[in-house]
């Protein structure tokens, strides 16, 4: 008889990235809801009672994973209180749509800084957190944008197509600790971020947001834009014990959109 699947991470502990809001906030709450112990870094958390909130379940962290110094502060946070961590999630990560010729140098540098290095520098700094768990996963944030055509974000589908080769080569690397790691590639979501990619090209096209919106609605089979809670469900469906067999693997949550 086979083991029973995992159904709740009650007792388990998570360290997710941009869990302020959309698709990382949707993470958060599922994982607190199931009975997890969640840290969380992200800018957007504010400051002021402190770089550190403790609420239930949940501890934010006021940081960037750009920056070494904040992810090494977060880490030593979680070290201190922490013997090993169950979960990494690297959702962290910035958009923008602007053409090669138009995208400036520090363009450049902003997009890798955060997409890429985050992701390197939070794994790297992470990992031996996860090799003390009894059930290490990691799940990697990348994007469809970074499988298909699409004109407007080289920069954007440059970085979440290098997310989906490291976390390949990720798998190989960790595999000898057990370590499982996957990733998700989104489609349209109606979160913050895309939201700001419509009203990008609503100035850039001349079209409303409410058009534009429409645009991206009918671009996938499901003729809608997901949700920030659906890609979480996937997310925690590769941390449990339910994809106990699954390592290197990339899942598209777009509602058909690569198909089309």
């Amino acid at each position: 008889m086979t083991e029973s699947f995992k159904t709740d991470f009650q007792d388990n502990i998570a360290v997710v990235s941009g869990g302020f809001q959309g698709i990382g906030k949707a993470i958060v709450d599922r994982l607190a809801l199931s009975g997890c112990r969640v840290y969380t870094i992200d800018p957007k958390f504010p400051a002021e009672a402190g770089k550190f909130v403790h609420g239930n379940k949940v501890t934010t962290y006021s940081g960037y994973t750009s920056k070494t110094e904040d992810v090494k502060e977060f880490l030593q946070y979680i070290t201190d209180r922490e013997d090993h961590i169950d979960f990494l999630v690297n959702n962290a990560g910035i958009y923008l749509y602007r053409n090669v010729e138009d995208s400036s140098e520090s363009d450049f540098d902003k997009i890798i800084g955060t997409n890429l290095f985050g992701t390197f520098i939070f794994t790297k700094y992470f990992a031996k957190l996860l090799r003390k768990s009894t059930h290490p996963s990691v799940v990697n944030i990348a994007s469809v944008s970074g499988q298909r055509t699409e004109e407007g974000h080289p920069l954007y589908s440059m970085t979440k197509g290098g997310i989906i080769g490291f976390t390949k080569a990720l798998a190989a690397d960790l595999g000898k600790y057990n370590i499982r790691v996957n990733s998700v590639s989104p489609g349209n979501i109606i979160t913050p971020m895309n939201d700001l990619d419509i009203e990008a090209q609503s100035k850039i096209k001349g079209k409303s947001f409410e058009e534009i919106e429409k645009d991206y609605s009918s671009e996938s089979i499901l003729k809608r834009r997901g949700t920030p809670d659906e890609v979480a469900s996937v997310v925690l469906f590769f941390l449990s014990s339910a994809s106990s067999y699954i390592n290197g693997e990339d899942i598209i949550v777009d509602g058909g959109l690569y198909l089309v």
